[in-house]
C-alpha cells in the first residue's frame, strides 16, 4: 500500500481504534494492558445472516454467563465492509488463562457458537493488542464513542526503535504541554501476531467531531519545539513505517454484549 504522507499522519494525530468501560480515567491508575480481538469474515453474500447469528451468540453468551462483555465493530471504509471485530479489554496475562478454563467448560456456549455463527464464518483473525498507557490520554467518555479512527503503522525491519522513540517524544509533549485535553483523546496499541504494527486509535461521538477546526498537531508541535526540530521528529516518526493504513470503525451495540452483564 502506498505510503501516507507526514502531514496526513499529523492530521490524524491531531484528532489523537477500540471501547473501553465509561469508568476508565487514566489520572485514577491505567486499566491492565491487554485486549484480545477477533477479525471475522462471513461467507460471502451471507453478511446479513452471520449479522443475524451474531446477534443472538452474544445474547447466549450473556445469558450463560460470559465473564467478558465483547464488543463487535464494523469498518466503514473500502471494498471488504462484510468484515466483524469482536474485542474484549482490558485484562492481564493471568486472566487469559482463567478465561481459557472458563471457556473449554462452557459446553453450552462453546455448542451454540458452532450451530449459529461457525457455518457462516468464511475466515478468521485472531490477535492481542498491548495498551501503551503512559504514552495515551483517553478520556471518561467512551460510553460515547460510537466510530473510532484506526491509523495502522506497519513498521519496517529494525526500525522499531526509531519509531519508538519519535511516537514516545511526541506523546509526552502532547501530554505535558496542553494538548491532551477532554477534546484530544487517544490511545496506543501494539498488535500481538502477525506484522510488527502500531497502531492509534482515536475516538468521536458523531462523524460531525472529525472536524476540529483548530490548531492541528504539526502546528502544536511546532510552537513548543521549533519548526525544524518539530519536522526531524515528524520525518523519524513517518520514515520508520513502511506503510500506512487507516480505517473508521464503527461500534455496533446490537452485535456486542452489554458491559453491565
Amino acid at each position: 500500500m502506498k505510503k501516507i504522507p507526514v502531514n496526513f499522519v499529523l492530521s490524524v494525530l491531531a484528532t489523537f481504534f477500540f471501547m473501553l468501560p465509561a469508568a476508565v480515567v487514566l489520572a485514577e491508575g491505567p486499566p491492565p494492558p491487554l485486549a484480545e480481538m477477533w477479525l471475522v469474515t462471513p461467507r460471502q453474500g451471507q453478511d446479513s445472516e452471520f449479522h443475524k447469528a451474531l446477534a443472538s451468540h452474544m445474547a447466549y453468551r450473556a445469558e450463560h454467563g460470559d465473564p467478558r462483555a465483547w464488543q463487535a465493530y464494523t469498518p466503514t471504509l473500502g471494498d471488504d465492509l462484510g468484515r466483524v471485530a469482536i474485542r474484549f479489554c482490558c485484562f492481564n496475562w493471568a486472566d487469559q488463562d482463567s478465561y481459557q478454563e472458563w471457556s473449554a467448560s462452557a459446553e453450552k456456549i462453546n455448542a451454540h457458537f458452532e450451530e449459529t455463527v461457525a457455518p457462516l464464518a468464511e475466515k478468521w483473525e485472531h490477535y492481542f493488542e498491548s495498551m501503551d498507557w503512559g504514552n495515551s490520554h483517553w478520556v471518561d467518555a467512551a460510553n460515547s464513542f460510537k466510530y473510532f479512527a484506526v491509523t495502522e503503522f506497519n513498521i519496517e525491519p529494525g526500525n522499531g526503535q526509531d519509531f519508538t522513540a519519535a511516537r514516545e517524544k511526541m506523546s509526552q509533549i502532547a501530554l505535558n504541554q496542553g494538548w491532551a485535553t477532554d477534546n484530544h483523546s487517544w490511545l496506543w496499541a501494539s498488535t500481538i501476531g502477525g506484522k510488527d504494527r502500531e497502531s492509534v486509535i482515536i475516538p468521536h461521538e458523531n462523524y460531525a467531531s472529525f472536524d476540529r477546526g483548530e490548531e492541528d498537531f504539526a502546528g502544536f508541535l511546532s510552537r513548543h519545539l521549533g519548526a525544524e526540530e518539530a519536522s526531524e521528529l515528524m520525518k523519524q516518526f513517518s520514515g520508520a513505517s513502511g506503510s500506512t493504513d487507516f480505517q473508521i470503525w464503527e461500534h455496533q451495540e446490537d452485535l456486542s454484549m452489554s458491559s453491565d452483564d
